[in-house]
């Protein structure tokens, strides 16, 4: 069955409105290879954000404190973190307006919620967390989608979320 919503109005960002006033979206699972794709697409192009400002960053603290940077150093791990939370607030910010990522948006997924409310930081928080489990697990949280009788990843359940196809 096909439905045709209104898609919300999503702010302008640098003056450009990022969504359509119309979208199609189906019941339809959402395959493990197209959610798949969608994950290494946002992985180059989040991965690359991130370790970008983070490079900015730590050659910031480097010179202005005059500390070397050594793998496993406090310093070193604090970064590391510090793009933890960068990619978090990436992902978030897509998800909880408009409930898709760039990857998202070329594979037609949209994420929402199990009881339809709006998708907000809370969910947003929780998917990253289980997210990030999921792929601490060797991709295991990943991998159940395939396995499940719904279809839903470790972090599509801690978050009550799920993905669904858009056209």
């Amino acid at each position: 069955m096909l439905e045709r919503i209104e898609a919300s109005k999503v702010r302008p960002i640098f003056g450009f409105e990022l969504e359509n006033s119309r979208m199609s979206v189906s019941n339809k699972v959402v395959s493990f290879p197209r959610r798949m794709a969608a994950v290494l697409y946002d992985t180059l192009l989040i991965g690359v954000t991130t370790a970008i400002i983070g490079g900015i960053l730590a050659t910031i603290v480097a010179q202005v404190g005059g500390i070397e940077l050594h793998p496993g150093s406090r310093l070193s791990n604090l970064l590391f973190l510090l793009d933890l939370v960068i990619a978090f607030f990436l992902f978030g910010w897509f998800w909880t307006h408009g409930g898709q990522t760039l990857g998202m948006r070329a594979w037609n997924i949209k994420v929402v919620t199990d009881d339809g409310s709006p998708f907000l930081w809370p969910q947003a928080f929780f998917r990253y967390v289980g997210a990030l489990f999921s792929w601490l697990a060797l991709g295991v949280g990943f991998w159940m989608a395939i396995f499940d009788p719904q279809k839903l990843t470790w972090h599509d359940r801690f978050s009550r979320t799920h993905l669904i196809h858009t056209h």
